[in-house]
């Protein structure tokens, strides 16, 4: 039975990128395409590469990893899909009419690229969403050269709820385990590059 779900939804997947692909023909994205069908289209385009670069780096990851880290990954991998889906979905409820696919893929590739950075920090130990800098240059020209008041004033001060938590905690401690990156640092860095809709 399983069997049949996998080829079920693995022919589902090569008509959509049959399709996906076929619709993008006659598309040029470029500044010139304004149009609704275009711009989705475009962003459906990018969209697919952002993700496919999300789940080769995810892949990556986990093979690199022993059983203990693979089960925090995963979890952490679970509370962001949860996360996504809860911020994203509601992009799609129709209330922004014909905007609202654009919105939706809008905020999945937001979403994505928020991970994909994630994970590319816990492959490499590089952080690339610019947060330490921010507080090295709010440190010295804002908060009197107090770092734990600058880390909070970058981080702000928005609560993205349970899920979002669970999701940053989850995360946090694989940073912390891999780079002893601390926990707080951690949850402001995420509360930084979290995507706001």
């Amino acid at each position: 039975m399983q069997l049949l779900e996998i080829i079920s939804k693995l022919a589902v997947a090569m008509i959509f990128c049959v399709s996906s692909r076929a619709a993008l023909a006659g598309t040029s994205c470029s500044s010139n395409a304004l149009t609704n069908p275009d711009i989705i289209n475009c962003s459906q385009a990018a969209f697919v590469k952002i993700d496919k670069l999300l789940n080769e780096q995810y892949k990556a990851l986990m093979l690199e990893f022993d059983a203990p880290f693979k089960a925090d990954l995963l979890a952490a991998q679970k509370s962001w899909i949860k996360l996504k889906g809860s911020y994203c979905e509601d992009q799609s409820d129709g209330e922004l009419g014909a905007e609202s696919p654009i919105e939706k893929l809008s905020c999945n590739m937001q979403f994505t690229s928020f991970r994909l950075n994630e994970i590319i920090y816990l492959r490499t130990g590089v952080i690339g969403d610019g947060f330490y800098k921010a507080v090295s240059v709010v440190n010295k020209k804002a908060t009197a050269m107090d770092y734990v008041k600058a880390v909070k004033y970058v981080a702000g001060d928005t609560d993205f709820g349970p899920i979002w938590k669970s999701y940053a905690e989850q995360n946090c401690v694989l940073a912390h385990k891999l780079y002893g990156e601390v926990e707080g640092r951690c949850m402001a860095r995420m509360q930084f590059q979290m995507p706001i809709f």
